[in-house]
C-alpha cells in the first residue's frame, strides 16, 4: 500500500497509513494492511454505532499474512464517537486488520490507520583495519549500517574507546541499507592502536572494532665522506612519510684504483624528531647501529660496471618526539601547530598582571587551582569628573574563561611560574582590541573624549614600545603611562587613553559581575566631612548635597560610595 509523501514541516516516517474509514458489520474481516517497513507504534480511530454492539478485533501478522495472531479485543472501552488508541507492536509484523466474530451485532467503525516506522540499527561491519598510518597523517574507512528511523533527519553519531580513532557524524533520511559512516584514524604515538566503535542513532547503538597501526616516520638524511684515497659512492633513498614524498640522492663516484674507499653515513635529524638507529632494511626487527655517524662495513665492486661501485643502502630510522613549545615572552617565535604540552615561560606576581594568551583556557586552567583570589578582568566601563580625573573600571569575568587573543588583567594570589597547558591547538596571534562599553559623555571631558575613546589591546610582540601607553603595575593594580623608552614583552596588554586625558588624575577600579567595587587605586585621605566634599555621579556630573542623594552609585576622590 503507497503512502504518501511527508508534507512540509512533517518529520514523522509511518510505515502504514490508512486513511480511509472501514465499517464492519456482523461477521466481517477488514482489508489487510500491509507495512512497508518495521514498525514501532499503532494508532487508529475507533467506534461502535451503539454502546449495545459487540467489540472489534485487531490482528497482526509477521508472515505476510498468511497467519493471524490478536493483538487486543475492545469492546468495553469503544464508544460511540471516535477514540484513539495506540500499541505498540514487533517490529517484524508485516500486515494488520481489523474483524468482528460470530456474535457480533450492529457497525463498527475504524479509520486513519497508522504505524510509525520503528527505529533499528544494525551493522555488517565487525572490524576495521587502517593498517599503517603515518603519526599525524589521517586515513578514513567507512562502516556500513543498516538502519530505520522513527523520524526523518536523524543523526548517526559514534566514539571511539581509543582518541586516536574519530567518527564523522551523519544525517541519514527514514531507512537506509548499506550507509557509510565514516572513521578516521589519526595516530599520535608509534605502536599498536584499537578500541571499539560505538555508533547511536535514535536511541539504538552497534559496535564493531578497530584498530592500526601509527608509524614512525623513516628518514635517510645522511651525508657521505670517505676514507683517504677518494670519493666513495652513496646511493640512497630518502623517505619522508610526513610530506609523502621520496628521492634518490647520489654522493661521489669513485673508480677501481679507488674501489677500497669506506662510505660513512651521519644522520640528520628533522625538527620534532629523534634519530633511533640504522636499518637495512625499513621491515628488519633490528638496527645494525644506532651512531649517528655510521661507517658502512663495506661496499660491492664490480670491476665489469665501468668503475662504478654499488654501495649497501640504509636507512636511517627517527621516531617522532613529543610535538612540545615554550612561548617566549621576549621572543615569541613559535609554530602554529597542535602541541602535546604547551608552556608560557613568564613568572606572574602575585597581585595584578595584565596577559593575552592565543588559545582559550580558564583561570583554573591556568593557575592549576581553585582560588577566589585568582580571577581575569576586562575593560568595562570609565568614568570621569573634575576632581578625582579618570577612573577605569575593569569587570571580573564570573566564569574565568579567557579567550583566544583577547586582552585580559590577571589577579593571581599568590606567585605563579610557567604555566603549562597540554592538548593544546596553538594557532597564530592576532591582536584584539576592546573599547570600554560604557561611562562619561564628551561633553563631561574637558578633552573632549568619551569612554568609547579608553581600549585595552591584547600584545604578542616582544619588547613592544610603550611611549605613551598605559600599563598596569605588578602586584598594586595602578596605571603607569610608558616612557619613551619602555617595552612591553608579549603575552600581554597595554591600555590606550585619549590624548588629553594625560594631564588628569587617572585611577583603576575593580568591580565584581553585580558592579561591587572590590580594589581602587592610590585612593586620596577621606574627607571625614562628606558633606564639604565634592560629590559626582557615574556619568561625572557634580551633585551638591550628600544628604540629598538618591538610590546610586557615586565617586568622591576616587571612593565609591553606594546609596541603597
Amino acid at each position: 500500500m503507497p503512502l504518501r509523501s511527508l508534507a512540509w514541516g512533517e518529520t514523522t516516517s509511518y510505515v502504514l497509513e490508512h486513511a480511509n474509514e472501514e465499517n464492519l458489520y456482523t461477521i466481517a474481516t477488514g482489508p489487510s494492511l500491509p507495512l512497508s517497513g518495521p514498525g514501532a507504534t499503532l494508532t487508529f480511530q475507533a467506534k461502535k454505532q451503539t454502546m449495545s454492539a459487540q467489540g472489534l478485533y485487531i490482528e497482526t501478522s509477521t508472515d505476510g499474512g498468511s497467519s493471524w495472531s490478536q493483538l487486543d479485543y475492545i469492546n468495553s472501552s469503544l464508544k460511540t464517537s471516535y477514540k484513539t488508541f495506540t500499541y505498540s507492536i514487533n517490529a517484524n509484523v508485516t500486515h494488520i486488520r481489523f474483524l468482528t466474530k460470530v456474535g457480533s451485532t450492529l457497525n463498527k467503525y475504524y479509520k486513519d490507520v497508522k504505524v510509525t516506522r520503528a527505529t533499528t540499527l544494525t551493522t555488517s561491519t565487525t572490524e576495521l583495519d587502517f593498517g599503517t598510518v603515518t603519526n599525524r597523517k589521517s586515513t578514513t574507512l567507512n562502516a556500513a549500517i543498516n538502519y530505520n528511523n522513527t523520524t526523518y533527519n536523524q543523526q548517526v553519531t559514534g566514539s571511539c574507546t581509543d582518541g586516536n580513532f574519530t567518527i564523522t557524524a551523519t544525517t541519514v533520511g527514514a531507512t537506509g541499507e548499506g550507509q557509510q559512516i565514516p572513521v578516521t584514524f589519526t595516530p599520535t604515538r608509534a605502536g599498536a592502536h584499537s578500541g571499539t566503535v560505538t555508533l547511536t542513532m535514535n536511541g539504538k547503538s552497534v559496535t564493531f572494532a578497530v584498530k592500526g597501526v601509527g608509524q614512525t616516520t623513516y628518514y635517510t638524511r645522511a651525508t657521505a665522506s670517505a676514507t683517504a684515497g677518494g670519493s666513495a659512492y652513496v646511493s640512497f633513498t630518502s623517505f619522508d612519510d610526513a610530506t609523502n614524498s621520496s628521492a634518490t640522492t647520489n654522493s661521489g663516484v669513485t673508480t677501481a684504483a679507488n674501489a677500497t674507499a669506506t662510505a660513512y653515513y651521519r644522520a640528520v635529524a628533522a625538527q620534532r624528531y629523534a634519530f633511533v638507529g640504522w636499518k637495512r632494511n625499513l621491515s628488519d626487527a633490528n638496527y645494525v647501529s644506532t651512531d649517528a655517524e655510521f661507517q658502512a662495513p663495506s661496499y660491492t665492486y664490480d670491476s665489469e660496471s665501468s668503475g662504478s661501485p654499488t654501495v649497501v643502502t640504509y636507512y636511517a630510522v627517527f621516531e617522532e618526539k613529543p610535538n612540545t613549545v615554550t612561548l617566549e615572552p621576549t621572543a615569541n617565535n613559535y609554530d602554529a601547530d597542535h602541541y602535546e604540552r604547551v608552556t608560557l615561560h613568564r613568572t606572574f606576581a602575585a597581585g595584578y598582571n595584565t596577559i593575552a594568551l592565543p588559545f582559550a583556557t580558564t583561570v583554573e586552567a591556568l593557575t592549576g587551582r581553585s582560588s577566589e583570589d585568582d580571577w581575569v578582568a576586562q575593560l568595562a566601563s570609565v568614568t570621569y569628573n573634575p576632581h578625582d580625573g579618570y577612573t577605569l573600571f575593569f569587570e571580573k569575568i564570573a566564569s574565568g574563561h579567557i579567550n583566544a587573543c583577547e586582552p585580559y588583567i590577571l589577579h593571581l594570589g599568590e606567585t605563579l611560574a610557567d604555566p603549562s597547558w597540554t592538548d593544546i591547538d596553538l594557532p597564530s596571534a592576532t591582536p584584539q582590541t576592546l573599547a570600554a562599553q560604557k561611562g562619561y559623555s564628551a561633553a563631561a571631558a574637558p578633552d573632549g573624549s568619551s569612554y568609547e575613546d579608553w581600549t585595552m589591546t591584547s600584545n604578542f610582540t616582544a619588547a613592544f614600545p610603550m611611549s605613551g601607553l598605559l600599563g598596569i603595575v605588578n602586584g598594586a593594580g595602578a596605571l603607569m603611562r610608558g616612557s619613551s623608552t619602555a617595552t612591553l614583552n608579549a603575552f600581554t596588554a597595554y591600555i590606550t587613553a585619549p590624548t588629553g586625558a594625560y594631564g588628569a588624575k587617572m585611577h583603576s577600579a575593580f568591580t565584581d559581575e553585580w558592579g561591587r567595587i572590590t580594589h581602587i587605586d592610590s585612593l586620596p585621605a577621606e574627607n571625614s566631612d562628606a558633606t564639604t566634599v565634592d560629590i559626582y555621579d557615574i556619568s561625572g556630573r557634580r551633585i551638591d548635597k550628600v544628604k540629598s542623594l538618591p538610590r546610586g552609585i557615586y565617586f568622591s576622590r576616587g571612593k565609591k560610595i553606594l546609596v541603597r
